[in-house]
């Protein structure tokens, strides 16, 4: 019986827009890039409060660069809840709001994430951050046809950037196209040969078209443009396991705990390698673990033990 233990979500890339010359005032400038140093630092609730005053400053303004009055028009707070109402030719609020959505989406709020590019598209129909965010938020939902579109237009405005190849071929990976994918991920390699999600994506896409040594060779340069990269261990771990390597695999495992703590698939495949080997108590206390970190795993990490445990009972496997 082959096993397939649990692997983690494909990852999205997820850069920032950033602004070029813009007519906005300094502090809409300054609030624009205070958020986008929080979203750097993980601030995501921050990145969100700067954006937002950013679109505020940046949305005040009519045509001929004079401030409306804000309060009439939108209420406060209107560039959050009311932005048809709003008059905006600031290219910055554009960004602001795609940024804002970033943000949201990098707190799973996809609904808010979607809203946010839908802004930001309204102002900057050509700007190719507003679907990148929109088609990952629409991934993140299971909606894949629509992200497919969105993606698609993404890289028609811009396809010079490797994000949107990326994020096309997690979506075409759901989908199990796997020569999709890998040709996605092929193209964002070809533009940046250094991001380390990208191999990380392909090697899955490679490990479900069991091409194992493939996925064993992308794990493998991730890591070696940056040997911190956790979920290239993570990725050589699911790959041992597979080949039932399993000391190996939780050796691996236990390397991607320890730059990440609270990377919970790692611990629930370490889980799931140590219940194959009959380590049950080791193996619920890691299952505790990734539950702890990400409740959303229990129905998978249930169905992944009770494969295990009958896959123990073919081999007439018992309990150390």
């Amino acid at each position: 019986m082959k096993l397939h233990p649990m692997v983690r979500a494909a990852i999205a890339l997820s850069f920032l827009a950033t602004p070029g010359l813009a007519q906005a005032p300094r502090a809409a400038h300054d609030h624009f890039n205070r958020g986008s140093s929080l979203y750097n630092k993980g601030d995501f609730e921050g990145a969100i409060a700067d954006f937002t005053k950013a679109i505020e400053i940046s949305s005040r303004l009519d045509n001929r660069g004079r401030q409306d009055d804000w309060k009439n028009k939108t209420g406060f707070g209107g560039a959050a809840s009311n932005f048809d109402s709003v008059k905006v030719l600031d290219p910055l609020a554009a960004l602001a709001y795609a940024n804002r959505g970033l943000a949201r989406y990098r707190l799973g709020d996809y609904d808010g994430a979607i809203a946010d590019c839908n802004r930001a598209i309204a102002i900057n129909p050509r700007l190719s951050d507003g679907y990148n965010t929109r088609g990952i938020a629409r991934f993140a939902q299971k909606d894949y046809d629509v992200a497919l579109v969105d993606l698609d237009r993404a890289i028609a405005i811009n396809p010079r950037d490797p994000e949107p190849y990326n994020n096309r071929g997690n979506v075409y990976a759901e989908k199990n196209d796997f020569d999709r994918a890998i040709a996605d991920f092929d193209r964002a390699l070809a533009l940046n040969p250094r991001l380390t999600v990208v191999y990380y994506n392909r090697g899955f896409a490679r490990r479900r078209k069991d091409d194992y040594d493939g996925a064993l060779k992308d794990f493998e340069k991730a890591l070696a443009i940056d040997p911190r990269f956790a979920s290239g261990y993570y990725g050589r771990g699911v790959v041992a396991c597979d080949k039932n390597e399993l000391d190996r695999g939780v050796n691996e495992f236990n390397r991607s705990i320890e730059l990440d703590p609270r990377f919970a698939p790692a611990y629930a495949n370490r889980g799931l390698a140590l219940l194959r080997q009959g380590k049950d108590a080791e193996a619920e206390l890691d299952f505790e673990r990734a539950l702890a970190l990400d409740p959303a795993l229990k129905t998978e990490i249930e169905q992944c033990v009770e494969r295990v445990k009958k896959w123990r009972q073919t081999r007439g496997a018992g309990k150390n």
